[in-house]
């Protein structure tokens, strides 16, 4: 942990400590705060911390709604737990609400220590922060919007949790009708804040989908967008990227000062053209707008889909922009159809669309083997490559 980094220790009433909380402070160069449980959700909020501890009182129940909602807020925030009755279920309970750690009370130095030290290691091995994975069309009407959702969503069935996904097609905004989702918040709400942009109010602008996945809607009304420029843009991935190990951004065929962020923010850009001529030059002058803004061509990874069939070979796409495809997406009507309309994820239906979408998350990430298409799914693999995340 670097030096300087907050320690918020919240008890049922605001109280001075204990010396073994100030001494493993200092120890570990941290800075400690006390306050209430009243006090938590906007000590963390307005001045952020590296961990928090929260100590149960005699209710046990106002401790554990605390640390579900802290969770729930800042999903990578390190929580202690701390308890009169160290018990199996009360521990459990922690646990499941959230906390990385339980102490019984009165504190050992020994357990926060060794609760600290195992801090300090994670933080160095996970130093670097999330990964932006920005999906892009080269034109409409190609699936850009069901590729990023069902990304999405097929990485939290792999990863399991701490997955972002944020529309960033401010005036169309079908991500929300994608997943059935109604938010009241969005981007807009970050762009018109009136205080501090942080972690804690990010989380208070995505609508949690049942799978799992944390969204970042788009504004409700198209006026919205307009108040949503680049730098606005920029500090919601760079919060999305603090919280979450993937966010993946759906952008428009505009290009706008969100959509510039999200190109020059990602660590791969998934660039999905068919082979008509006009797929195929769209997507050439994108390439041409990234490489003069500096995006590294390694970072993009260029997907073929069948939805719109087109009279230029693969061979001669492949040789006018430059790079083979890593797949080639198939034409899957009724999967795709039924998806949107019903707002309903790809996930657990056998189609060849699903297959290549296990496909598509295994070749960015390396996470999952994916499935084998069965006979006859208008599935194929195309220039196999080597990609990170």
């Amino acid at each position: 942990m670097s030096g300087g980094g907050k320690f918020i220790w919240a008890s049922p009433t605001e109280s001075a400590g204990s010396d073994v909380l100030e001494a493993a402070a200092r120890e570990f160069g941290l800075v400690l705060r006390h306050c209430s449980h009243a006090r938590l959700l906007d000590v963390v909020r307005e001045e952020g911390c590296e961990v928090a501890g929260i100590e149960f009182g005699a209710r046990h129940g106002e401790a554990l709604g605390l640390l579900r909602e802290l969770h729930a807020r800042a999903p990578r925030l390190t929580l202690f737990a701390a308890a009169q009755d160290s018990g199996l279920e009360v521990l459990r309970a922690a646990l499941e609400a959230g906390a990385t750690d339980f102490f019984s009370l009165p504190l050992h130095a020994p357990e926060l220590h060794k609760a600290l030290i195992k801090l300090a290691r994670t933080k160095t091995a996970t130093s670097t922060a999330g990964d932006v994975i920005t999906v892009c069309g080269a034109r409409g009407g190609l699936g850009a919007t069901t590729i990023a959702v069902n990304l999405a969503c097929r990485l939290v069935s792999v990863v399991g949790a701490g997955i972002g996904l944020a529309d960033f097609d401010l005036q169309r905004g079908d991500v929300s009708a994608f997943l059935n989702l109604t938010s009241l918040t969005s981007l807009a709400t970050i762009a018109t804040a009136v205080g501090p942009v942080d972690e804690i109010f990010l989380a208070s602008t995505l609508t949690r989908h049942g799978s799992g996945l944390f969204v970042l809607p788009a504004p409700q009304q198209m006026e919205e967008a307009d108040a949503v420029g680049h730098g606005d843009a920029e500090l919601a991935l760079r919060l999305l990227r603090s919280q979450f190990r993937y966010t993946v951004v759906d952008t428009p065929r505009t290009i706008t000062g969100a959509t510039l962020a999200a190109f020059e923010q990602a660590d791969r850009i998934v660039l999905v053209t068919d082979l008509t001529v006009p797929g195929v030059r769209a997507a050439r002058r994108l390439m041409e707008l990234w490489h003069r803004i500096s995006v590294p061509s390694d970072r993009i990874a260029l997907l073929f889909t069948e939805v719109v069939r087109g009279p230029v070979s693969q061979q001669d796409a492949v040789r006018a922009l430059g790079r083979d495809p890593i797949l080639v997406i198939p034409r899957d009507d009724a999967a795709a159809s039924d998806a949107m309309n019903a707002g309903v994820p790809l996930n657990g239906k056998q189609s060849p669309l699903n297959v290549a979408m296990a496909e598509l998350t295994n070749k960015l990430t390396g996470l999952g083997a994916a499935p084998k298409a069965k006979r006859g799914h208008l599935f194929q693999r195309m220039f196999a490559k080597e990609v990170t995340k």
